[in-house]
């Protein structure tokens, strides 16, 4: 039986690399095939709008297949990692072995087949003269340092078998063949963590999502196949990463929702620090949100979905781009307002909707439009916690995100700069207000503020904008005219402020988006760059002059 010196020796790293190669290509594989199963089988079936129970087993058999998929392809990308890294460290190993077999031929030494350093044998003379006794002594000396790299070479290698035979033990390969299980998602997630932490792997290199600039750039120096791995490894983390092309967020965010939904369902609660009502009311925000992407992922490529961030901490928060912004001619960012959270997400998403229907008419259908509904702050609760409405702590707290994300916006566009329109509603508008305000504002061509309750400055011109496209409009019976130019800035409908106000034939505080309205309208016409209808600033009133007189 050959050993360890003689197995490390005649190790050959190609074969475990090229079995890591052939589990990429699984992954590769499997991930194509979910994207096609999503569009071309789940989507459209669902647009469809069939129900009964016949839809239900079967949309049921369709999420179970996709589950599979996705499991499969991030075990896949686990396995080839872990069977390169084994390969990595056992041809370093093999290296180390070898560099100290030569060094201890050099010195005279041999070395016997099961890795034993031995010294030559010492003549009679040499025994007894006082030269070669030295020149003995030294040899002894080279012997105990050649053995030591011997053992550490071997050392190093079985810890790497070691490692990598626990790392592969943890992933599961009977995902084909037993019955569902919720919460399979999740633990494959865990699973891919206890992987690199089985190999004592440091946390693998992805920037911080501070300059979106050298996130892009970052993304750009990977091979497809490393891309492909932290797609799979950490989605989490990239998905959120500004910059990044749109397809490469939605890919990731999608993984980890459907991660984070899996983990809900299976009814395991522990460490969540989650109430029981807690618990129900983020797993059907998850569900209803995963519901709404699936349903139009069979639509045309303009009715196309994007995920481009997702929080489930707290009141959650998300990010939907309909249409593609990378390539679209113009492109908007809807900011909401108070009481918005994850679970109001379906219906932020059939206001984008409106609103990219309304710049589509507004450009006679010449041009792409992507709407985006950027829940990427804390929106103020109802009733407001803490006067956090009455205040602009959250709307500070969220402003670099939102210049970052804008920003990040144009670095995914690349050269194809589009038409980009920020609008705020209600809080929203205080929200787009501070982050115009910041640094170098949001970069915006215009910005819209429906509803607002003030911006957090005095006047246009503080929003790194030209006031001739700032648009502003209310309706005359919202009830945020009772507190705009209070607290959070001057109302940015009086004259002094500066900037246009377009025409509102709408009523109440969420009436702008009504079909057939000129409110929603003339959102479409500003979007689509085409000048909206409007109506003179109103004048302040003094209030040291009574009124009739």
């Amino acid at each position: 039986m050959s050993s360890y010196f003689e197995l490390l020796l005649r190790f050959d790293p190609n074969g475990l690399r090229d079995a890591a190669k052939s589990w990429r290509g699984l992954s590769s594989s499997v991930r194509e095939a979910d994207i096609r199963h999503r569009s071309q089988v789940n989507g459209p079936l669902r647009h469809m709008k069939w129900s009964g129970k016949d839809a239900e087993y079967a949309f049921s058999t369709l999420e179970r297949t996709e589950q599979i998929l996705e499991i499969v392809r991030v075990e896949s990308a686990a396995v080839a990692l872990a069977l390169d890294t084994v390969a990595d460290r056992m041809y370093q190993a093999q290296t180390n072995l070898r560099n100290a077999v030569h060094r201890a031929e050099e010195w005279g030494l041999s070395i016997a087949s099961d890795g034993t350093v031995n010294l030559p044998v010492q003549s009679y003379a040499d025994q007894h003269d006082a030269d070669g006794q030295a020149d003995r002594k030294a040899l002894v000396t080279l012997r105990g340092e050649a053995q030591e790299r011997v053992n550490k070479a071997l050392t190093d290698a079985r810890e790497a078998s070691d490692k990598g035979d626990l790392a592969l033990s943890r992933l599961d390969a009977d995902i084909l063949t037993r019955p569902r299980v919720f919460g399979a998602a999740a633990e494959t997630a865990r699973d891919v963590r206890d992987v690199e932490k089985d190999l004592g792997l440091t946390s693998p290199y992805i920037p911080e999502n501070t300059d979106p600039q050298k996130s892009a750039d970052w993304w750009k120096s990977l091979t497809p196949e490393q891309q492909a791995g932290y797609l799979a490894l950490h989605p989490d983390q990239v998905g959120q990463l500004d910059g990044l092309p749109s397809t490469v967020r939605d890919e990731a965010n999608r993984l980890v929702l459907e991660q984070q939904l899996d983990e809900l369902k299976s009814g395991d609660a522990r460490g969540s620090g989650l109430t029981f009502e807690e618990y129900n009311k983020r797993e059907g925000a998850l569900r209803e949100l995963k519901e709404r992407l699936d349903q139009q992922d069979g639509e045309s490529a303009e009715k196309q979905l994007f995920l481009l961030g997702l929080d489930a901490k707290g009141d959650g928060k998300a990010i939907v781009a309909l249409g593609n912004p990378d390539t679209a001619d113009h492109t908007a960012v809807m900011v909401p307002g108070t009481g918005t959270t994850l679970a109001s997400m379906p219906g932020q998403i059939t206001r984008v909707t409106a609103l990219q229907d309304s710049a589509i008419d507004a450009g006679h259908g010449n041009k792409n439009v992507s709407v985006i509904s950027w829940l990427g702050y804390d929106a103020p609760e109802i009733p407001p916690e803490s006067l956090g409405v009455m205040g602009t702590g959250r709307a500070n707290d969220g402003a670099e995100a939102m210049r970052r994300f804008t920003t990040g916006t144009r670095v995914a566009q690349g050269d194809h700069h589009s038409h980009l329109t920020v609008i705020g509603h209600s809080y929203g508008t205080t929200a787009v207000g501070a982050a115009a305000a910041g640094g170098q504002g949001l970069g915006a061509d215009d910005i819209v503020a429906i509803a607002s309750p003030g911006m957090t400055v005095t006047e246009a011109e503080k929003l790194h904008i030209d006031p001739s496209h700032f648009w502003v409009g209310a309706a005359d019976d919202d009830n945020i005219r009772k507190v705009a130019g209070l607290t959070l800035g001057d109302d940015p409908m009086f004259e002094g402020f500066g900037g246009n106000n377009i025409q509102i034939d709408t009523s109440g505080h969420s009436g702008y988006w009504d079909e057939n309205s000129q409110s929603l309208a003339n959102q479409g016409r500003i979007i689509a760059g085409q000048p909206p209808n409007t109506v003179p600033k109103e004048a302040e009133v003094d209030p040291n002059v009574a009124p009739g007189i």
